[in-house]
């Protein structure tokens, strides 16, 4: 799909992800309709040319209103939270929001979706690097818990949704994402990185930039063979004492970081994006410097 002047509905636009990939899609001359509950949460990409349109997850008439002619969809919004782990919120959000998103996409005439999942639907295990291919946890037994297992049971009502509608979908995975009005990562780590000393782990998690997975939807949308695939859009395999070394290079400031040797490490194949959707990892210290750019730590 050429993105020129063609209209992209974001749920969640004002989300940590969500403002990321608005600004990816204007950049890539698309016009962003943000389907949002509060529109004034993120008021500020009004004046960078995004129009809102105001929809609850829950309420599917109020989706089908603010999809209908648009070209394409991303299904951005869902529960993610670091202190909210309680079965019943994650289940609407997530399974039920993604429900009621894909059945007001086929009622607006919408047929193009991207659907933003998590590697978290992955069975994990160190070592091996994740292809798109290995094994999910059953989301059914709750398994991974309750973030991990309604995502999984999002993703593949996704698929199933798309496949009785007829839509055009595709599905990216993103690991641990970091970016500005981050409350899970960035904002709950600064005042760690105000000690004098900090462990710096070698252990390695793949933390990807919101940036970069805002990029890739960009990619998934120009690419219409991408259309009924998934992407593995996470970060690259390096460890968490060297997010903190770019923390601090990015800052220019921050404690003395003392090596905490854990031989973990978690891996993902990114190579499948990185071929068809064009997705690339940029360095810790470019993202934490456009992080701290707009939200200083």
């Amino acid at each position: 799909m050429e993105l020129k002047n063609k209209t992209v509905a974001v749920t969640g636009a004002s989300g940590m992800i969500g403002v990321y990939i608005c600004r990816s899609l204007l950049k890539a001359g698309a016009r962003v309709r943000g389907v949002v509950r509060n529109p004034d949460k993120a008021g500020f990409l009004r004046d960078e040319g995004v129009t809102f349109a105001k929809a609850d997850l829950l309420d599917r008439d109020s989706l089908t209103d603010a999809f209908r002619g648009a070209d394409a969809i991303v299904s951005n919004a869902a529960l993610y939270s670091i202190t909210n782990h309680r079965w019943e919120a994650n289940y609407k959000a997530n399974k039920e929001g993604t429900e009621n998103v894909f059945d007001a996409a086929a009622e607006a005439g919408v047929k193009r979706i991207v659907h933003i999942s998590t590697f978290g639907v992955y069975k994990l295990r160190p070592y091996k690097a994740i292809k798109e291919e290995d094994p999910q946890l059953d989301g059914t037994r709750r398994q991974g818990g309750s973030y991990r297992a309604t995502k999984q049971l999002s993703e593949a009502l996704a698929w199933k949704l798309a496949g009785e509608h007829e839509l055009d979908l595709t599905v990216l995975r993103p690991t641990g994402v970091y970016g500005a009005r981050d409350n899970n990562l960035i904002r709950p780590l600064a005042p760690l990185m105000r000690l004098p000393v900090l462990p710096a782990l070698t252990g390695a998690f793949p933390l990807v930039y919101a940036g970069d997975v805002a990029d890739a939807v960009v990619g998934a949308l120009r690419n219409d063979a991408s259309a009924g695939k998934a992407y593995n859009t996470g970060g690259a395999d390096r460890s968490i004492g060297e997010f903190f070394v770019a923390w601090k290079e990015a800052a220019g400031k921050g404690p003395w970081l003392l090596p905490f040797p854990v031989p973990l490490r978690f891996r993902i194949d990114n190579s499948r994006a990185e071929t068809e959707l064009g997705f690339r990892n940029r360095p810790f210290v470019e993202g934490l410097r456009e992080v701290f750019a707009e939200d200083p730590v």
